[in-house]
């Protein structure tokens, strides 16, 4: 009987039934989900959990009688607020008031620059009567050099920027050329498009500045193992960075039925094999160390990236990080195929950059991604999770699925924005914090309850990244370390570090950031948790008790210098929490600066101490 299947499709049919039937039982052994399925199946429900506990934190004292703010009579500024507040008036819960500006201010500058803003700076807005304020805010922040360092922090923890990495030395130069690429793309504006083409395809030299981006391709070195485990490798970072797909690193080592089921229902679906043709895109980039006379001469182990025009993705291996590789039938090799059957013209690696920017998974990524940094919590999360089964409100997934996202049709409206402004990061952060619902107040004075989380009712407060809490601590006290940074510039701000493991030049300081879970970008990547250890230093560490010193800091002796004790305690609100005291903090700061006497610089210092060892000043509210 003749086949209904097209040639491909019947291929396909013939590899993944011998690929099952050569499976080996105890391969299922190393699947990670099975494993431990609830570290997994749970993260969900925990990342939820600790963004509740962290809004709990901001909790208005409620009185008998308080129910929040009707969604109804926030103000719609654009789609996000058509989808946020829709939704909560649908599910009749209530919204948190608007921020105060003194809010705004605050936040808008720490989420966009990484800086807390000055005290001169918020006495400005704050009696700016122009009802555009805000907007003229956002505009002037986002095309500061602020914003660059901010957001060059972000591309290099999604790209993985670090010099030393567990599989392969990178070397501080590499590391330097891939964070001035990145620091000189956001400066001239490009789009995150050309950030992740050129990050898939670049060749040339890593030590190189205009090819720094070839750093990217060296994150799919694996110490020792054959050279198909770079490959898969390369596919894991590019589709988890770019697409959310984290699901690859389990397809490529088993089919996704009998694995999936219960954690990625699209994952359920695919092969070993697909998955394997989408690594078979990098079998013909070679990273080559370059040949050089001396240790002394600049190239010394950097690697050259470049392509080839021969070589296939070979089925012959039993050993490295994967199960076999074994022939599937006649066939003792693969070729290339994108997840949607697309094949490549010339290029290979650079026909899959152009798959996967042009792929409408990468705009729902970025989308999600950016939204997270600006919600706390991201429409998928984690957002490295996505289910593209479980994407469209149009195809709902089977039940007992249900969609991913908390809000189906505004993702897929953000990557639209996203698409339609080409990709620019400004522009598409200027519609997320533009919004009403960014501009929420943290504070919510109704009854809070874990199953509204996903609803966006209020602003959730996130912890100062330890880079943002040194600057913090720095602008306050004025006090300045110079660090060294090899191959760059000296600087005195943390934002401003390539990697989150400097200051190598100052073992105090590294050692005040490290509870402050930075991570390595390799095997521990940045998390927002809390630790006892973060208090302790905020109490204990030389790196604040010597900051807040009026002999040691410019700003503590410009406040010792204020005579009357009402402006002194607000000049330090504004130094420390970048706000006016409300009445009761007014009033317990001035009793207690009444008993100073001739010990008034100390009782200041006290009053510094306790202001950084709030709530408000770790967390960005």
């Amino acid at each position: 009987m003749r086949s209904n299947l097209r040639p491909r499709a019947a291929m396909t049919f013939v590899f993944c039934l011998s690929s099952f039937l050569m499976a080996q039982p105890a391969q299922a052994v190393d699947c990670s989900l099975r494993a431990n399925p609830d570290r997994i199946l749970a993260r969900e429900a925990q990342i939820r959990q600790k963004v509740y506990a962290s809004a709990a934190k901001f909790n208005r004292v409620r009185t008998a009688g308080s129910h929040g703010v009707p969604a109804a009579e926030i103000p719609r500024r654009n789609l996000v607020d058509d989808a946020i507040f829709d939704k909560l008036q649908q599910m009749d819960v209530p919204s948190a008031p608007l921020t105060t500006d003194a809010e705004f201010i605050r936040r808008i500058y720490f989420d966009l620059t990484g800086h807390p803003p000055t005290p001169e700076q918020i006495r400005a807005f704050l009696e700016d009567s122009n009802p555009d304020k805000r907007r003229e805010q956002i505009d002037q922040l986002l095309y500061s050099r602020e914003f660059v360092d901010k957001w060059t922090l972000w591309l290099g923890d999604l790209m993985q920027n670090v010099a030393f990495p567990q599989n392969f030395d990178r070397q501080y130069y590499a590391r330097n050329a891939y964070y001035e690429w990145m620091l000189l793309g956001l400066a001239n504006e490009k789009s995150l498009k050309d950030f992740a083409y050129e990050a898939i395809s670049a060749t040339g030299n890593s030590y190189n500045t205009p090819s720094g981006a070839v750093n990217f391709a060296l994150n799919g070195i694996v110490a020792m193992g054959p050279i198909q485990d770079r490959y898969d490798n390369l596919l894991r970072f590019t589709t988890t960075a770019f697409l959310g797909l984290s699901t690859y690193d389990c397809l490529l080592c088993h089919d996704g039925r009998r694995h999936l089921e219960q954690a990625n229902l699209w994952g359920s679906t695919r092969t070993r094999l697909e998955a394997q043709r989408m690594a078979a895109f990098f079998a013909r980039t070679d990273m080559i160390k370059p040949r050089v006379a001396s240790t002394a001469e600049f190239y010394y182990n950097s690697y050259d990236v470049t392509d080839r025009t021969t070589g296939n993705y070979d089925l012959n291996t039993n050993y490295g990080n994967r199960p076999d590789r074994v022939p599937i039938g006649a066939s003792r090799f693969l070729t290339p195929e994108y997840r949607d059957e697309s094949l490549p013209e010339g290029n290979w690696r650079a026909s899959f950059a152009g798959f996967v920017v042009n792929d409408p998974l990468f705009a729902v990524n970025m989308a999600n991604r950016l939204w997270k940094e600006f919600f706390g919590l991201g429409l998928i999360d984690p957002e490295d999770s996505i289910d593209l089964a479980r994407l469209d409100p149009s195809e709902p997934p089977p039940a007992p699925w249900t969609l991913q996202a908390s809000h189906p049709e505004l993702i897929l409206a953000l990557a639209e924005q996203m698409r339609e402004g080409n990709f620019n990061l400004r522009e598409f952060i200027r519609i997320l914090v533009s919004s009403s619902a960014y501009q929420l107040s943290s504070r919510y004075s109704a009854e809070w309850k874990l199953t509204y989380v996903p609803l966006f009712a209020r602003h959730y407060p996130r912890r100062l990244e330890g880079e943002e809490l040194h600057d913090a601590i720095v602008m306050a006290t004025g006090v300045k370390t110079n660090y060294t940074l090899r191959g760059l510039n000296d600087t005195v701000w943390a934002i401003q570090m390539p990697e989150p493991v400097e200051p190598r030049s100052n073992g105090s300081t590294l050692n005040f950031l490290v509870p402050f879970f930075r991570g390595n970008r390799d095997s521990q990547l940045r998390i927002q948790d809390g630790s006892i250890q973060q208090q302790l230093n905020l109490m204990n560490d030389p790196f604040v008790l010597n900051k807040v010193k009026v002999a040691n800091s410019a700003n503590m002796r410009a406040v010792a210098a204020i005579t009357g004790d009402t402006q002194a305690v607000e000049e330090l609100f504004l130094l420390y929490l970048n706000r006016m005291p409300d009445e009761r903090e007014r009033t317990v700061a001035l009793e207690f600066l009444g008993k100073a006497g001739a010990q008034r610089n100390t009782y200041l210092e006290d009053l510094a101490w306790v202001l950084i060892n709030k709530t408000d000043f770790l967390y960005n509210y």
